[in-house]
Protein backbone atom coordinates (compact mmCIF):
# COMPACT_ATOMS: atom_id res chain seq x y z
CA UNK A 1 0.00 0.00 0.00
CA UNK A 2 1.37 3.40 -0.99
CA UNK A 3 2.11 5.74 1.91
CA UNK A 4 0.73 9.25 2.18
CA UNK A 5 4.26 10.58 1.71
CA UNK A 6 4.69 8.65 -1.50
CA UNK A 7 1.45 10.06 -2.91
CA UNK A 8 3.46 13.24 -3.30
CA UNK A 9 6.41 13.40 -5.63
CA UNK A 10 9.22 15.82 -6.28
CA UNK A 11 10.29 17.02 -9.71
CA UNK A 12 14.06 17.25 -9.40
CA UNK A 13 16.23 19.01 -12.06
CA UNK A 14 18.46 16.40 -13.68
CA UNK A 15 19.28 17.11 -17.34
CA UNK A 16 20.82 20.42 -18.43
CA UNK A 17 19.55 22.22 -21.57
CA UNK A 18 22.60 21.42 -23.72
CA UNK A 19 22.45 17.69 -22.94
CA UNK A 20 18.75 17.61 -23.82
CA UNK A 21 19.34 19.52 -27.06
CA UNK A 22 22.19 17.19 -28.04
CA UNK A 23 20.06 14.13 -27.27
CA UNK A 24 17.29 15.16 -29.66
CA UNK A 25 19.72 16.53 -32.25
CA UNK A 26 21.55 13.20 -32.38
CA UNK A 27 18.27 11.26 -32.36
CA UNK A 28 16.99 13.17 -35.41
CA UNK A 29 20.33 12.82 -37.19
CA UNK A 30 20.32 9.06 -36.52
CA UNK A 31 16.80 8.77 -37.91
CA UNK A 32 18.02 10.40 -41.12
CA UNK A 33 21.02 8.05 -41.14
CA UNK A 34 19.00 4.91 -40.52
CA UNK A 35 16.38 5.80 -43.12
CA UNK A 36 18.87 6.71 -45.83
CA UNK A 37 21.24 3.87 -44.93
CA UNK A 38 18.43 1.29 -44.98
CA UNK A 39 17.29 2.63 -48.38
CA UNK A 40 20.80 2.25 -49.79
CA UNK A 41 21.15 -1.26 -48.36
CA UNK A 42 17.73 -2.45 -49.52
CA UNK A 43 17.62 -0.91 -53.00
CA UNK A 44 21.25 -0.35 -53.85
CA UNK A 45 21.85 -0.54 -57.59
CA UNK A 46 18.11 -0.75 -58.31
CA UNK A 47 17.84 3.01 -57.76
CA UNK A 48 18.46 5.52 -60.49
CA UNK A 49 21.62 7.59 -60.28
CA UNK A 50 19.56 10.68 -59.52
CA UNK A 51 17.67 9.06 -56.64
CA UNK A 52 20.83 7.47 -55.25
CA UNK A 53 22.54 10.84 -55.35
CA UNK A 54 19.73 12.42 -53.33
CA UNK A 55 19.76 9.61 -50.76
CA UNK A 56 23.55 9.90 -50.51
CA UNK A 57 23.25 13.63 -49.81
CA UNK A 58 20.76 12.94 -46.98
CA UNK A 59 23.12 10.29 -45.61
CA UNK A 60 26.14 12.60 -45.73
CA UNK A 61 24.35 15.57 -44.19
CA UNK A 62 22.84 13.39 -41.48
CA UNK A 63 26.25 11.86 -40.82
CA UNK A 64 28.02 15.18 -40.37
CA UNK A 65 25.16 16.51 -38.22
CA UNK A 66 25.41 13.41 -36.03
CA UNK A 67 29.20 13.77 -35.88
CA UNK A 68 28.91 17.36 -34.68
CA UNK A 69 26.46 16.32 -31.94
CA UNK A 70 28.64 13.39 -30.88
CA UNK A 71 31.77 15.55 -30.59
CA UNK A 72 29.93 18.05 -28.39
CA UNK A 73 28.44 15.25 -26.27
CA UNK A 74 31.86 13.68 -25.71
CA UNK A 75 33.27 17.09 -24.71
CA UNK A 76 30.31 17.50 -22.35
CA UNK A 77 31.37 14.25 -20.65
CA UNK A 78 34.34 16.19 -19.24
CA UNK A 79 33.12 19.76 -18.78
CA UNK A 80 29.37 19.42 -18.26
CA UNK A 81 27.39 19.31 -15.01
CA UNK A 82 27.59 16.18 -12.78
CA UNK A 83 24.73 14.26 -14.43
CA UNK A 84 26.28 14.80 -17.88
CA UNK A 85 29.80 13.69 -17.00
CA UNK A 86 31.51 10.36 -17.55
CA UNK A 87 31.47 9.63 -13.79
CA UNK A 88 27.69 9.38 -13.98
CA UNK A 89 27.97 6.63 -16.60
CA UNK A 90 30.15 4.22 -14.62
CA UNK A 91 29.37 2.29 -11.40
CA UNK A 92 32.09 4.02 -9.38
CA UNK A 93 30.37 4.66 -6.05
CA UNK A 94 28.80 2.06 -3.71
CA UNK A 95 25.36 3.50 -4.51
CA UNK A 96 25.96 3.18 -8.25
CA UNK A 97 27.15 -0.41 -7.86
CA UNK A 98 24.09 -1.20 -5.74
CA UNK A 99 21.81 0.28 -8.41
CA UNK A 100 23.69 -1.73 -11.04
CA UNK A 101 22.95 -4.98 -9.18
CA UNK A 102 19.35 -4.04 -8.42
CA UNK A 103 18.72 -3.07 -12.05
CA UNK A 104 20.15 -6.38 -13.26
CA UNK A 105 17.88 -8.31 -10.87
CA UNK A 106 14.94 -6.18 -12.00
CA UNK A 107 15.62 -7.06 -15.65
CA UNK A 108 16.10 -10.76 -14.85
CA UNK A 109 12.78 -10.78 -13.01
CA UNK A 110 10.98 -9.28 -16.00
CA UNK A 111 10.43 -6.00 -14.10
CA UNK A 112 8.60 -7.81 -11.30
CA UNK A 113 11.17 -6.44 -8.84
CA UNK A 114 11.02 -2.70 -8.07
CA UNK A 115 13.17 -0.30 -10.10
CA UNK A 116 15.73 1.57 -8.03
CA UNK A 117 15.54 5.34 -8.19
CA UNK A 118 18.61 7.09 -9.58
CA UNK A 119 19.29 10.73 -10.32
CA UNK A 120 21.09 10.78 -13.67
CA UNK A 121 22.05 7.80 -15.81
CA UNK A 122 21.22 4.31 -14.68
CA UNK A 123 24.48 2.71 -13.54
CA UNK A 124 23.60 -0.45 -15.50
CA UNK A 125 22.99 1.44 -18.76
CA UNK A 126 25.90 3.87 -18.36
CA UNK A 127 28.63 1.54 -19.74
CA UNK A 128 26.35 0.80 -22.71
CA UNK A 129 26.20 4.53 -23.46
CA UNK A 130 29.99 4.73 -23.43
CA UNK A 131 30.14 1.75 -25.80
CA UNK A 132 27.63 3.55 -28.02
CA UNK A 133 29.90 6.61 -28.15
CA UNK A 134 32.87 4.45 -29.21
CA UNK A 135 30.93 2.56 -31.89
CA UNK A 136 29.37 5.79 -33.18
CA UNK A 137 32.79 7.46 -33.40
CA UNK A 138 34.16 4.49 -35.35
CA UNK A 139 31.11 4.56 -37.62
CA UNK A 140 31.64 8.25 -38.35
CA UNK A 141 35.33 7.68 -39.13
CA UNK A 142 34.43 4.83 -41.50
CA UNK A 143 31.75 6.93 -43.19
CA UNK A 144 34.15 9.83 -43.79
CA UNK A 145 36.81 7.47 -45.17
CA UNK A 146 34.31 5.80 -47.51
CA UNK A 147 33.04 9.18 -48.74
CA UNK A 148 36.58 10.00 -49.91
CA UNK A 149 36.95 6.78 -51.91
CA UNK A 150 35.99 6.39 -55.59
CA UNK A 151 32.47 5.00 -56.07
CA UNK A 152 33.86 1.99 -57.93
CA UNK A 153 35.84 0.92 -54.85
CA UNK A 154 33.34 1.66 -52.10
CA UNK A 155 31.00 -1.31 -52.47
CA UNK A 156 33.90 -3.80 -52.64
CA UNK A 157 35.85 -2.33 -49.73
CA UNK A 158 36.06 -4.22 -46.40
CA UNK A 159 35.45 -0.83 -44.80
CA UNK A 160 31.93 -0.90 -46.23
CA UNK A 161 31.31 -4.27 -44.54
CA UNK A 162 32.48 -2.77 -41.24
CA UNK A 163 30.27 0.27 -41.84
CA UNK A 164 27.25 -1.97 -42.42
CA UNK A 165 27.96 -3.89 -39.20
CA UNK A 166 28.21 -0.58 -37.38
CA UNK A 167 24.82 0.35 -38.81
CA UNK A 168 23.21 -2.79 -37.36
CA UNK A 169 24.96 -2.41 -34.00
CA UNK A 170 23.73 1.18 -33.60
CA UNK A 171 20.25 0.20 -34.76
CA UNK A 172 20.16 -2.62 -32.19
CA UNK A 173 21.28 -0.19 -29.47
CA UNK A 174 18.52 2.27 -30.35
CA UNK A 175 15.84 -0.45 -30.34
CA UNK A 176 16.95 -1.83 -26.96
CA UNK A 177 17.29 1.70 -25.58
CA UNK A 178 13.74 2.67 -26.59
CA UNK A 179 12.24 -0.59 -25.28
CA UNK A 180 13.99 -0.29 -21.89
CA UNK A 181 13.15 3.41 -21.53
CA UNK A 182 9.47 2.60 -22.12
CA UNK A 183 9.65 -0.29 -19.63
CA UNK A 184 11.25 1.97 -17.01
CA UNK A 185 8.67 4.66 -17.77
CA UNK A 186 5.81 2.25 -17.10
CA UNK A 187 7.30 0.37 -14.14
CA UNK A 188 9.29 3.13 -12.46
CA UNK A 189 7.11 6.16 -13.19
CA UNK A 190 10.00 8.61 -12.90
CA UNK A 191 9.16 10.42 -16.12
CA UNK A 192 12.27 9.46 -18.11
CA UNK A 193 10.85 10.54 -21.46
CA UNK A 194 9.44 13.85 -20.28
CA UNK A 195 12.65 14.52 -18.33
CA UNK A 196 14.54 14.66 -21.63
CA UNK A 197 12.18 17.50 -22.63
CA UNK A 198 11.87 19.65 -19.51
CA UNK A 199 14.90 18.32 -17.59
CA UNK A 200 13.15 17.11 -14.39
CA UNK A 201 12.64 13.59 -13.08
CA UNK A 202 9.85 12.75 -10.65
CA UNK A 203 10.60 11.02 -7.34
CA UNK A 204 8.50 10.18 -4.33
CA UNK A 205 9.61 11.92 -1.15
CA UNK A 206 11.09 8.70 0.23
CA UNK A 207 13.00 8.13 -3.03
CA UNK A 208 14.22 11.72 -2.98
CA UNK A 209 15.50 11.37 0.59
CA UNK A 210 17.25 8.09 -0.27
CA UNK A 211 18.88 9.72 -3.29
CA UNK A 212 20.20 12.59 -1.18
CA UNK A 213 21.73 10.02 1.19
CA UNK A 214 23.46 8.46 -1.83
CA UNK A 215 24.68 11.87 -3.01
CA UNK A 216 26.10 12.66 0.43
CA UNK A 217 27.94 9.31 0.41
CA UNK A 218 29.38 10.12 -3.03
CA UNK A 219 30.99 13.42 -2.04
CA UNK A 220 34.43 11.91 -1.50
CA UNK A 221 34.31 10.22 -4.93
CA UNK A 222 33.27 13.43 -6.70
CA UNK A 223 35.99 15.54 -5.04
CA UNK A 224 38.83 16.63 -7.31
CA UNK A 225 42.55 16.09 -6.59
CA UNK A 226 42.81 19.57 -5.04
CA UNK A 227 40.15 18.60 -2.48
CA UNK A 228 37.72 21.03 -4.07
CA UNK A 229 34.28 19.74 -4.89
CA UNK A 230 33.24 19.51 -8.50
CA UNK A 231 29.71 20.69 -9.14
CA UNK A 232 28.43 19.31 -5.86
CA UNK A 233 26.07 22.24 -5.35
CA UNK A 234 24.29 21.12 -8.52
CA UNK A 235 24.18 17.54 -7.24
CA UNK A 236 22.92 18.10 -3.72
CA UNK A 237 20.94 21.33 -3.92
CA UNK A 238 17.17 21.17 -3.78
CA UNK A 239 16.89 24.40 -5.77
CA UNK A 240 14.46 23.85 -8.60
CA UNK A 241 12.61 20.96 -6.92
CA UNK A 242 8.84 21.10 -7.34
CA UNK A 243 6.51 19.04 -5.14
CA UNK A 244 3.29 17.74 -6.70
CA UNK A 245 0.57 15.25 -5.82
CA UNK A 246 0.81 11.88 -7.51
CA UNK A 247 -2.54 10.60 -8.77
CA UNK A 248 -2.68 6.81 -8.88
CA UNK A 249 -3.84 5.29 -12.12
Amino acid sequence: MTSTTDNRYILHPVWDPLLRALHWWMALAMMAQFTSGATLLALGNDMSDTLMGKVDIIHYIGGYAFAAGLVLRILWLFVGPPTARWRDLLPLTPAQRRIWRETLFCYLSGFRRPISAYQGHNAFAGPAYLAFFLIAAAQIALGIRLSLMPDSEVMHSPLMVMHEWGFFLLLAFVIVHVVLVMAHEIAGRHGLISAMIHGHKGFTESEHQALHADWDAALSVQADPGNETEGLDDMTSKNGDVTKTRHER
